[in-house]
């Protein structure tokens, strides 16, 4: 089969890409990423839609987008969207299957729109029922978040990012790398086998950069990124607060870098609130009202350093001064030897999923 993409997000359609050209199918993307130099590409120039008017996106693009792609884009057997998912609605009009595929909160860029939102959410309801829209997450919180909204079930398949190539393989001078762009660790506790102060990634750094490190530590912003599978499937041991501690420096320093991605209202200083409310709004907690912990516990539980159905042998401290000790005294070379056979199970279990969705596309 041949898919067509546009996507704002380069990582997400290159691991679709790699799995499905391996299966035998076709998949053409234009990108709007500004992270295209990941890949060696650069912005994608396209007609009706940018990276900086989607935000905009309404029937009026959708309508102007097939007008203008009709013809061109009539040889696909279907699309595929991954962020946003909501570019769903630019292939209505082509009656052909969508492959949606939600790898954060899918309502983007409806977070603070109940008009558009409520209008995406019924387009997607309706497309799932009809069988042209195949919704698909790569993490339990989605799972749970897609489900809630349009009380539809929604395939889990994480993702794998074979992509990166890049094997664990430490080098001696190159220790426990912090990776995590948005809390000063460094402020809360100071210690150089930690964090060496002079290793620091450069701009440009590749994926292999990261693979020589014995270790990386994670102070999360999301409950799942692609940079965590991109690390798990090159067996890099990973070490992640506990669920416990990470609550409590939730807690603590609120978003300031820690799981400040939850919601997009959180994400964007929106105030706490549940715009657009889901019928199942009373049976689960509402995510959308941040920062409150006995909210947010349900679902910081189902995040993917969490999961050990599809990520077991991730590491968990309950202290900075225990993590410490965790990496002086922990066997890292089992610990990648136990990532490495648990990629063989998940890369066997999710080319089986996608076989099983893309042979009832036929």
């Amino acid at each position: 089969m041949k898919f067509f993409n546009i996507d704002l997000h380069v990582s997400v359609i290159a691991d679709i890409r790699t799995i499905f050209e391996s299966m035998g199918h076709q998949v053409d993307d234009w990108t709007l990423s500004g992270h295209a130099h990941i890949f060696g590409r650069s912005r994608d120039k396209i007609d009706v839609i940018n990276h900086v008017n989607w935000k905009n996106l309404d029937q009026k693009m959708c309508d102007d987008f097939y007008d203008r792609y009709k013809d061109e884009l009539s040889e696909y057997d279907g699309f595929i969207c991954t962020y946003a998912p909501s570019f769903c609605l630019l292939y209505e009009k082509f009656q052909k299957p969508i492959i949606t595929i939600a790898p954060i909160r899918y309502e983007a860029p409806f977070w603070n729109d109940k008009k558009k939102w409520k209008w995406y959410n019924d387009y997607l309801k309706n497309g799932i029922e009809n069988k042209l829209i195949i919704p698909v997450v790569n993490n339990k919180v989605d799972k749970r978040y897609c489900e809630m909204y349009t009380e539809k079930e929604w395939h889990h398949i994480p993702s794998l990012c074979e992509y990166t190539n890049a094997p664990y393989s430490p080098k001696p001078e190159k220790e426990v790398f912090l990776y995590s762009s948005f809390f000063n660790f460094q402020n809360l506790y100071q210690d150089d086998k930690i964090v060496p102060k002079n290793q620091v990634l450069k701009a440009n750094y590749k994926w292999q950069d990261l693979s020589e490190y014995s270790g990386i530590i994670h102070i999360p912003y999301c409950p799942s990124t692609m940079s965590i599978f991109e690390q798990y499937t090159s067996s890099i041991p990973l070490f992640f607060p506990s669920f416990d501690f990470i609550l409590s420096l939730r807690e603590k320093f609120g978003s300031h870098g820690i799981l400040n991605q939850l919601s997009w209202r959180e994400t964007h200083n929106l105030p706490p609130s549940n715009i657009f409310n889901p019928v199942k709004a009373s049976l689960i907690k509402n995510l959308n009202d941040y920062g409150n912990i006995d909210n947010e516990k349900e679902w910081i539980g189902l995040s993917d350093f969490y999961d050990e159905e599809w990520m077991p042998h991730i590491q968990h401290f309950n202290s900075f001064p225990e993590l410490s000790s965790m990496l002086r005294n922990v066997n890292l070379t089992e610990i990648s030897d136990a990532m490495k056979r648990q990629n063989i199970i998940r890369k066997e279990l999710v080319y089986k999923k996608w076989d099983t969705i893309l042979k009832n596309l036929v």
